[in-house]
């Protein structure tokens, strides 16, 4: 159960500060031959400029094992505190700002192209986990 809350609490974290946009006609799919990219599972990276036909490495993440290595997502589990209450919303800004931060570091010095939740891509043979390298860039 507490796992259970964990993803819920970083899925809803996620979707106030990681915004995607996919037009009305836009499938939040990309499938080229036989690469699929769920673009809703984009964490970092610009889908528009991803070539599946090329070389370019994809990282993917375990987010819910990043947050819970995030000392003010640790806080707002220690602390149980609900999400419309203002410490909540003040500690989920500074993880997911931490969390970007890494990502961001990560995806320049390892050179992803995107990263993406583990899941969010099939039949592209440059994928590699990044959820270790970005905890510890934490």
């Amino acid at each position: 159960m507490k796992t259970l809350i964990t993803f819920a609490l970083v899925a809803l974290a996620l979707s106030f500060t990681t915004p995607m946009v996919v037009a009305e006609s836009e499938s939040p799919l990309l499938i080229q031959e036989d690469v699929q990219l769920d673009r809703t599972k984009v964490r970092y990276g610009n889908v528009s400029k991803f070539d599946t036909e090329g070389t370019e490495v994809v990282g993917t993440i375990r987010s819910t094992e990043v947050y819970e290595q995030i000392p003010a997502y640790q806080t707002i589990q220690k602390e149980g505190l609900e999400p419309d209450s203002a410490r909540y919303t003040k500690l989920i800004r500074q993880a997911t700002k931490s969390y970007k931060a890494a990502l961001e570091d990560v995806a320049k010095d390892k050179s992803f192209v995107l990263i993406v939740e583990e899941g969010g891509i099939s039949g592209y043979a440059h994928v590699t986990d990044a959820t270790p390298d970005i905890i510890s860039a934490l």
